[in-house]
């Protein structure tokens, strides 16, 4: 939804995309306003190209060889080329790396270095933090450098990768957080349904966005605390 929101803030003009939705509640309909109208650029990549991306920065190589999206329209929407293999002859998709001068990554937990951890699903969190020259990370919680320590391998982004810790619970509202709280399908529906128009959508901005001073207002303004154990139990399925 950040993607979202700064599309609609008119923070955007290019942008690298895979996919903008919200599962079962539909698709956006700022990034559509915004792309048929010719305000923003998008260049299209499959879910699978993008993370691959990712990976080649994160390895320090200009690009990885895949077979994704040959013979596909999302090819020719790409900045992706193809060649022949001079192994095999067969024809393959070149992924350029995605170096990012800025990266966003939301943690379960990390100490004050930035040692962070992530449960269950992690996405391509690994390679973005590897593939980021700045990396700022926001946290569910900050705890000690000791209890970090006792699951060392859960620690998937190191110290030596980060640049600055926030700590913001809730920071993914109104999406979800792996065992932790449930997204706020009630939230996103009043988020769409207000997107559908430009006047409606900056209103939304207005209320949520620019009339909050922080994270705290905003989780006091969204129902507060009878809100958050609302969606704390919807994920331990209560």
């Amino acid at each position: 939804m950040e993607i979202d929101v700064l599309i609609a803030a008119g923070l955007v003009s290019k942008l690298d995309l895979t996919y903008l939705g919200y599962e079962v509640l539909g698709l956006s309909h700022v990034l559509r306003r915004a792309a048929e109208s010719g305000q923003l650029k998008v260049v299209e990549w499959s879910n699978a190209a993008l993370a691959w991306r990712l990976k080649a920065a994160a390895l320090g190589v200009p690009f990885l060889p895949v077979k994704s999206m040959l013979g596909s329209d999302t090819f020719n929407y790409s900045a992706a080329k193809m060649v022949e293999c001079p192994f095999t002859g067969e024809k393959l998709c070149l992924l350029p790396a995605t170096m990012l001068d800025v990266g966003l990554i939301h943690v379960h937990r990390c100490d004050v270095y930035g040692n962070a951890q992530l449960d269950g699903i992690s996405g391509f969190a690994f390679e973005l933090a590897r593939a980021s020259r700045r990396l700022i990370l926001s946290t569910e919680e900050i705890i000690s450098t000791d209890e970090i320590r006792k699951y060392p391998e859960r620690t998937i982004i190191p110290y030596y990768l980060v640049d600055a810790v926030v700590e913001a619970p809730f920071g993914s509202h109104p999406g979800e957080m792996y065992y932790l709280y449930w997204r706020d399908e009630e939230h996103l529906k009043q988020y769409l349904e207000a997107s559908r128009e430009p006047q409606t959508t900056e209103e939304y901005l207005r209320k949520y966005v620019y009339g909050v001073k922080n994270n705290a207002e905003y989780l006091e303004f969204i129902g507060g605390e009878e809100k958050l154990n609302y969606l704390r139990n919807l994920a331990k399925g209560r």
